[in-house]
């Protein structure tokens, strides 16, 4: 099944469509390089899960990773880093398998602000840490 939302993703987007009855595509600006795209997607996923739960699961291909089970069993997310060379260009398609598109559409957008967050902080979401405070010297 997880095979299967991988190849109509790609028919999706290669289609370009935006949204489509069940789906949500989302295109992001270009970003670094493969590894850069894999280490955002990845992050985005484990972000999402620790801000809003889920028991799922992250699947890696050389190009693609996938958030599974983001709202129980019927939601599941890929991010796709399309390209060969510098910059690569992302986007992200979320799926669902039931008839709740609400659903569907803010899981969509809080993956796309965590992604922004995340390429806005370099691969840290929220931004990079504050530096610490200088030690005293009393």
């Amino acid at each position: 099944m997880k095979n299967t939302l991988v190849a109509a993703a790609l028919s999706v987007a290669a289609a370009g469509v935006a949204q489509a009855e069940g789906w949500t595509v989302t295109d992001f600006s270009p970003v670094g390089n493969l590894d850069v795209c894999m280490n955002y997607a990845e992050t985005t996923f484990n972000t999402y899960r620790q801000r809003f739960g889920g028991d799922g699961f992250t699947g890696r291909s050389n190009w693609t990773i996938g958030g599974y089970d983001l709202r129980g069993e019927v939601v599941d997310g890929l991010f796709i880093c399309a390209g060969e060379g510098d910059p690569v260009d992302p986007f992200l398609v979320v799926y669902n398998y039931d008839d709740d598109g609400d659903s569907r559409e803010a899981i969509a957008t809080r993956l796309g602000d965590i992604w922004d967050e995340i390429v806005a902080g370099n691969g840290v979401p929220g931004g990079a840490a504050p530096a610490p405070a200088p030690a005293s010297t009393k």
